[in-house]
């Protein structure tokens, strides 16, 4: 599935950095049903916890709506997470020129991105347009969306690589994401990515192609590799649902793995 997606990801919004950057720069917090009522959406449709606004029919992409339902149920079974109730508002734009004249009126402050999580105080809001990578600009964005109704401080790399394993389609996941095969290079050429030099980074700014990619292939590996690491991610991820503090994933996991980074080079590798 070829696609330049490390490209997309440095226009790409990132949660967090939306929510630091609307409190930072003093952005004004929009209530969901302020944004809805600033234009007529032809088209509205509630699929789960999302409330879907669009300004074109939803035609073909009642499957997508179908999916991000899906999406929601799948993020909290595989990561044992409790169900996200909190609602989550989409709104979708047919093209470029239209999504970015309406990022501009309601968020003039925030730096133009491709696609949006905007969160403060209240529910989640989603912003995408018709591109080329629409699809996964939408489930990229509403993983974010799902993980923050429920867990509110997810580490930097942690929060993207799960949005990065779930933007592509269910079926795609365990062996055809395009990360796969960069890491799978990065491999063979002697080098092997770090889980702490990850855990390190706490700015955008120092968030790359490499570390995009590098964090997928450690959340592909806690899905996809030993139990043990699957439990240790879940386990990790409960504890930070219900506040208690808790030590880096890279220590829990290393001591259930003393042998870790073999066995990540392994799982990886074909």
């Amino acid at each position: 599935m070829p696609r330049t997606c490390h490209v997309a990801k440095a226009r790409r919004s990132k949660a967090a950095e939306m929510v630091a950057l609307a409190m930072l720069l003093a952005v004004p917090a929009l209530a969901p049903a302020q944004v809805t009522r600033t234009v007529t959406w032809p088209a509205e449709k509630t699929v789960g916890n999302f409330h879907c606004h669009a300004d074109f029919p939803f035609g073909r992409d009642e499957l997508l709506l179908a999916q991000l339902g899906e999406l929601s149920r799948e993020i909290s079974e595989i990561l044992g997470l409790p169900p996200a109730r909190e609602p989550v508002h989409l709104f979708l734009l047919h093209d470029r020129e239209t999504y970015q004249a309406y990022m501009k009126q309601h968020f003039p402050r925030v730096p133009a991105r491709r696609a949006m999580f905007i969160k403060s105080k209240g529910p989640g809001m989603v912003f995408a347009y018709k591109g080329d990578e629409f699809e996964i600009d939408v489930r990229h964005e509403s993983t974010h969306a799902v993980l923050h109704a429920v867990v509110r401080d997810l580490p930097l790399w942690l929060d993207e690589g799960l949005a990065e394993y779930f933007e592509v389609r269910r079926d795609d996941r365990p062996s055809n994401n395009p990360h796969l095969a960069d890491i799978r290079q990065q491999l063979r050429a002697g080098h092997a990515p770090r889980l702490e030099a990850l855990e390190a980074i706490t700015e955008f700014d120092d968030l790359g192609r490499a570390e995009y990619r590098d964090s997928f292939g450690w959340v592909h590996f806690m899905l996809h590799g030993p139990r043990a690491a699957h439990e240790e991610l879940v386990a990790y991820l409960t504890d930070q649902q219900q506040g208690r503090d808790t030590e880096p994933l890279s220590s829990r996991l290393r001591r259930r793995l003393p042998d870790l980074d073999r066995r990540f080079i392994e799982h990886i590798r074909p």
